[in-house]
């Protein structure tokens, strides 16, 4: 399995979000931003950064499993 493809779009995904909310701040600085950050946009910034933290440990897992089948001890 190819995991970067996928990580790497997670990434470009993660980035463009947070890039179009920190502009948000120029004209949206209310408590209805803060809470909208604290509810919405902070936990799916994290999940992404936890799902890019699993890819990276998968693939690691899975390079294994394929060194390990194609060239048995």
């Amino acid at each position: 399995m190819k995991f970067g493809a996928t990580r790497s779009q997670i990434y470009d995904a993660q980035k463009t979000a947070r890039a179009k909310w920190d502009a948000t701040f120029d004209t949206w600085d209310d408590a209805v931003h803060a809470d909208h950050g604290e509810k919405v946009v902070d936990p799916l910034d994290r999940a992404a950064s936890d799902t890019m933290r699993a890819i990276d440990q998968m693939s690691v897992l899975f390079a294994q499993v394929r060194q390990e089948c194609e060239f048995p001890s």
